[in-house]
């Protein structure tokens, strides 16, 4: 997302993206990373949101083939 809006010269969103990767971190540590987020800096960087099925079974399958069969 950062690399789209700098090609985009949207500056207010390159700040908010850079707030964004300053906070992941801290986000990851407290186990407040949300599902879903699509990243943009018009949403709330603490708002979940629905996964779409495709991406979801892509998900799955790379869990599965890192994880081996049990």
């Amino acid at each position: 997302m950062l690399a789209l809006a700098w090609e985009t010269r949207d500056s207010r969103e390159v700040l908010g993206q850079l707030f964004r990767l300053l906070l992941v971190p801290l986000g990851h540590l407290t186990g407040r990373l949300p599902l879903g987020n699509a990243g943009r800096s018009d949403i709330s960087a603490f708002q979940a949101m629905p996964i779409r099925e495709d991406i979801a079974v892509l998900i799955a399958q790379v869990g599965q083939a890192v994880d081996g069969p049990r």
